[in-house]
């Protein structure tokens, strides 16, 4: 692959705005497949970013102004989550609570609580989910379970929030290990999606990585993007 980079002789001039164009085609295909409506509808609003890490900082820049609940109402996060999410958060200006999501007695979803939880949230609350591969516990909800996720979601009318950082690393197959995000897209749900090509392609010092908006209009992307 670096050999054809090098044999390319691609320039280093400096890239858009949002980022590469061809790269910001080829994220969307990747996360949302060939086939997704609002991907063939225009309505995906992408900017190209500094791996996960990034992708999350710039998502929480962008909630810190245009919450629905305003700047105070916090992010929902799984308990336990990866360790860096609140401190990205936090350094937004954002506020942080915990829903509940690891049963230390059977070592598994406690979804139970977990469903209790994103249900007592406000409305329009901004959920944080782990697309696969949880991190840290490995502990993901069955397709089934996430269409229960996505059905208490709707009926909250929350924003959905997406941390994909291992799409093709944890099951191998990346269509299936996007499975629940695009269920959600399916189901009618404006998602926003952090996106990391460290694990899946191994370019940790690369650093790179995007963030999506699934929007209700072709214009409502373009106006994300102006963002």
């Amino acid at each position: 692959a670096e050999r054809r980079i090098v044999a390319a002789e691609l320039d280093h001039e400096y890239a858009p705005v949002p980022g590469l164009a061809n790269f910001i085609s080829s994220a969307r295909q990747f996360a949302f497949g060939f086939n997704s409506t609002p991907l063939r509808e225009g309505r995906i609003a992408t900017v190209q970013t500094l791996s996960g890490t990034g992708a999350l900082r710039i998502a929480a820049a962008f909630f810190q102004q245009y919450n629905p609940l305003g700047a105070s109402a916090p992010v929902y996060m799984p308990k336990p989550t990866w360790g860096n999410h609140k401190n990205i958060f936090h350094a937004a200006g954002l506020s942080t609570e915990h829903y509940r999501y690891f049963d230390n007695k059977t070592n598994g979803l406690d979804m139970k609580g977990m469903i209790e939880d994103l249900r007592a949230a406000p409305e329009q609350s901004i959920i944080l989910l782990h697309a696969c591969a949880h991190n840290p516990t490995g502990v993901d909800p069955s397709l089934e379970q996430w269409k229960a996720i996505s059905d208490v979601c709707k009926a909250r009318k929350h924003v959905v929030f997406f941390d994909n950082a291992y799409q093709g690393f944890a099951s191998g197959d990346p269509d299936r290990d996007a499975q629940a995000f695009r269920l959600f897209v399916e189901e009618g749900h404006e998602v926003v999606l952090t996106q990391s090509f460290a694990k899946n392609f191994g370019l940790y010092g690369q650093r790179v990585g995007a963030l999506h908006f699934v929007c209700a209009s072709r214009s409502e992307a373009t106006a994300v993007d102006s963002q």
